[in-house]
């Protein structure tokens, strides 16, 4: 009886993402898709990405010693798409990065941070997007989670490119995305048959889509499949050449706004 029900269950999933992803693509290709509300996420965390971002932050840290950023050196550190960042307590702790700079358009979820203990000090927020982004000075890492899968493909390039522009050469970007495997399209299949699924705008990612993204600007140097997730991540860190592949100078910022697996 339990294996029957076990297997019922898998191959409903199973149905319910063949039928999303090879049956009805053209109807929902469309459609265009409804833009998350981070507000309201950021007012109502589920327990679930509570757990998950402990298991994630963990993953940041291991990525970001793997390169060699370490609590020995006072780094500069830029989390795009951070508003009311969940891995800033983690890092601060882990790393002890002399300036830490959240990057967000969410005005709410910044707001939060501003009650931080540290903000004003090492902490600073911007309300600026990935895809127009000016800083003031290059850092030393800059790294997102669940951003670039938010944009389509065209824009997704250019907020890979908004994560190079805002590094110095030779450092280090760490970007984690969703990897379209099938315990994610199951995962996301379940939640979605239970409308707990928040994210309508969320296009998983394939690694060659990245990469390729990336290796016009730096080199990978480390990845790892965050298999725990469920709903999986491909993490992948690289670091920034002296000059990109395209040969087109890096620009210059002015303007602050206060394979593993």
């Amino acid at each position: 009886m339990t294996a029957k029900v076990i297997a019922e269950t898998l191959l409903f999933l199973a149905n319910f993402a063949v039928q999303r992803d090879f049956v009805f693509t053209k109807r929902r290709a469309s459609l265009e898709p409804a833009a998350t509300d981070w507000t309201g996420y950021y007012r109502s965390v589920p327990l679930t990405a509570k757990v998950a971002r402990r298991y994630t932050a963990g993953a940041l840290v291991q990525a970001f010693h793997h390169a060699q950023v370490t609590p020995e050196r006072a780094v500069r550190i830029i989390e795009i798409g951070g508003a009311n960042s969940c891995f800033l307590d983690r890092l601060l702790d882990d790393l002890r990065p002399s300036e830490y700079h959240v990057v967000d358009t969410n005005e709410f979820g910044l707001n939060l941070l501003c009650s931080h203990r540290v903000f004003g000090q090492t902490l600073q927020v911007h309300q600026k997007s990935v895809l127009g982004l000016a800083m003031s000075n290059a850092a030393d890492a800059v790294f997102s989670v669940g951003l670039i899968e938010h944009f389509d493909e065209r824009n997704t390039r250019a907020a890979v490119r908004g994560h190079f522009e805002s590094v110095k050469p030779g450092g280090v970007v760490i970007i984690a995305f969703p990897h379209p495997t099938l315990l994610y399209r199951l995962s996301r299949g379940f939640l979605e048959c239970l409308g707990l699924w928040k994210f309508p705008d969320e296009r998983p990612l394939s690694r060659q889509e990245v990469v390729e993204a990336i290796t016009e600007y730096g080199d990978v140097i480390y990845e790892k499949i965050l298999w725990p997730l469920l709903l999986t991540q491909l993490l992948i860190v690289a670091r920034k050449r002296e000059i990109p592949l395209t040969g087109e100078p890096v620009a210059q910022f002015t303007g602050v706004l206060a394979r593993e697996v």
